[in-house]
């Protein structure tokens, strides 16, 4: 493959994070989603057969017994862990999918390399996942009252709220690649992301806000407006009931209904680590110019990776 025409390392403004991440999109999105999803291909198979199975269990009648009830909401369980965890493995893919992209500037590498950039990194995602929730559960009240005044802004209140959330995204994902990069330890690189983004965090949260609405906009038209057009139809040719799941029809729709909601989250996670990629590697050249941890790397201060 050819040099990708992309500068990772310069200064953005707004308007430029949203045209930068199109533009790169542009380029990679076949090689990005045929790499990940080759990664991915077994678990949303998983997915996709534990829905068909929820589809056979869903005549809740009188002769149910309490062991039954059980069954289908362990199942119901299974599969939302199951989403969650597809989810943070396409979360950590597309990390390593974008640092080699960084680093080559090529899309020469294959499903193969992501694998084995993520497996020998592994330790990194598990220690700061725990860290995380920690972290996570110290700033969820200051969040949570924030949200709370983000709300009652009329009309905005809930672009607020998105912003907000993009932040504390942005914050943890820059806090991850601090650490994974090897410039900072797992209790400093929180501090280390925050003075990274710090002058200029509103912006960069409301341009990851930018990327993900209108990406999550084109994907409900796309998906979720002709699913949910086609269950009503099918609900008002067949009904809701028994016969419905019972019928080959009902239980299509159902198990097609559980492989879109893991392709959304898939793809939801996938966009913005590209999108906080852009951002992170833009708040690395405006605090501290041109290839900084290349020279502290060769000062002895940083890790190779």
């Amino acid at each position: 493959m050819g040099q990708i025409d992309f500068e990772f390392k310069r200064e953005r403004k707004l308007g430029e994070f949203v045209q930068d991440f199109i533009n790169l999109l542009k380029v990679i999105n076949r090689h990005l989603v045929s790499v990940l999803f080759r990664l991915l291909l077994i678990p949303i198979c998983i997915v996709v057969l534990i829905g068909y199975y929820l589809t056979t269990q869903m005549r809740f009648n009188a002769s149910f017994t309490n062991v039954d009830y059980f069954n289908i909401g362990a199942s119901f369980v299974s599969l939302g862990l199951l989403i969650l965890l597809i989810s943070m493995f396409a979360f950590g893919f597309t990390i390593e999918y974008f640092i080699l992209l960084r680093n080559r500037k090529k899309i020469d590498f294959s499903s193969t390399d992501v694998w084995q950039q993520f497996r020998w990194n592994i330790s990194y995602y598990l220690r700061f996942f725990l860290v995380m929730l920690v972290v996570a559960v110290l700033i969820a009240i200051p969040l949570i009252i924030a949200v709370l005044l983000a709300a009652f802004i009329p009309i905005v209140g809930s672009f607020a709220t998105g912003i907000i959330f993009s932040m504390v995204g942005l914050w943890f994902f820059a806090a991850f690649m601090l650490y994974r990069e090897g410039y900072y330890d797992l209790i400093d690189c929180f501090g280390g992301a925050f003075t990274l983004l710090r002058t200029k965090i509103f912006e960069y949260g409301i341009a990851s806000y930018i990327v993900s609405f209108i990406f999550q906009a084109l994907l409900s038209i796309i998906t979720i407006i002709p699913f949910v057009i086609l269950f009503i139809l099918s609900y008002n040719a067949i009904g809701f009931g028994n016969d419905f799941f019972e019928s080959a029809w009902g239980r299509g729709i159902a198990t097609f209904g559980s492989l879109v909601i893991v392709l959304l989250f898939i793809i939801y996670y996938m966009l913005a680590v590209i999108s906080y990629g852009i951002i992170y590697e833009t708040a690395k050249e405006l605090k501290f110019g041109e290839d900084v941890f290349e020279r502290i790397e060769k000062l002895g201060g940083g890790k190779d990776v």
